[in-house]
């Protein structure tokens, strides 16, 4: 009785089998920050209750300003842990699995099935080994960004990867010279700051993230999740939010005509 009446609201929308499908769900969500912890935290709401958890981050005082579920007494703590309590709290009987480190495909926590997996990392060549993993295991990958950009756009985008449609690669949403530094050795990290001068990103610096941003970007990619989960309507493949416009958009473009993460390991996958 008081799971009926706890999920009436959502049973007026997409009625009882649809809450049933969201509490069958399992969920993997890598990168607990200012994105992740958003997403957690609404996905436990709607009643998702198998979560497999990973970042190797600990919460600073820096992330106070914008991480969902950290207060002053979560500075040094894993970032894991935090969002495990955050979900207990709202879903008191739901499985949580943490992982305290970087994402490994090897992870012995990734062996059983999932249903999604949301990736909320800061960085392009971890969101290429999350591409390709989760095409090569059918799974649906929900890819989450926000940004402030210097000349002061801000906002962010989602996108819905699933059966092979489309993916990071075939968007061109992937940094291409982002992803070549990651194979460099330091010789040619070096060679390379002298031809192009040293990025953001390579001094480990993020820039501005505001939580109000993050949570429009979350609740942009956590309704995807859920039209899609229950049925209600096909999920948009890329939305985009532009908070300094006050404007969300859908690109309607097709990808690239062949991609080797939707066709070749979506289209093939391993054992």
């Amino acid at each position: 009785m008081a799971s009926e009446e706890r999920y009436a609201r959502h049973v007026g929308l997409f009625g009882a089998a649809g809450q049933q499908k969201i509490g069958a769900a399992g969920v993997v969500v890598t990168g607990l920050g200012g994105l992740g912890a958003h997403v957690v935290q609404q996905l436990a709401y709607l009643g998702v209750r198998r979560f497999l958890l990973i970042d190797d981050d600990r919460v600073s005082s820096s992330n106070l300003n914008r991480l969902i579920g950290a207060v002053e007494d979560s500075i040094g703590r894993a970032k894991v842990e935090v969002a495990a309590e955050m979900i207990e709290a709202i879903q008191p009987t739901a499985s949580i699995e943490v992982v305290e480190g970087p994402f490994d495909p090897d992870l012995p926590e990734l062996a059983v099935s999932f249903t999604v997996l949301f990736g909320c990392v800061d960085k392009d060549p971890p969101r290429l080994d999350l591409v390709r993993f989760t095409s090569a295991r059918r799974l649906p990958y929900i890819d989450l960004a926000s940004d402030v950009a210097p000349t002061g756009e801000f906002g962010g985008r989602i996108v819905f990867a699933k059966d092979g449609e489309r993916c990071l690669s075939c968007l061109d949403e992937l940094d291409q010279h982002a992803l070549a530094r990651a194979g460099m050795n330091a010789d040619q990290l070096a060679a390379d700051d002298r031809i192009y001068g040293i990025d953001r990103d390579a001094l480990d610096d993020t820039g501005p993230s505001v939580v109000s941003i993050n949570g429009a970007v979350a609740s942009l990619a956590v309704t995807e999740f859920l039209v899609w989960i229950t049925g209600l309507r096909d999920p948009r493949g890329h939305l985009v939010y532009r908070g300094d416009l006050a404007t969300v958009g859908s690109r309607v473009d097709p990808p690239r005509g062949f991609c080797h993460y939707c066709m070749d390991l979506w289209g093939h996958p391993q054992d």
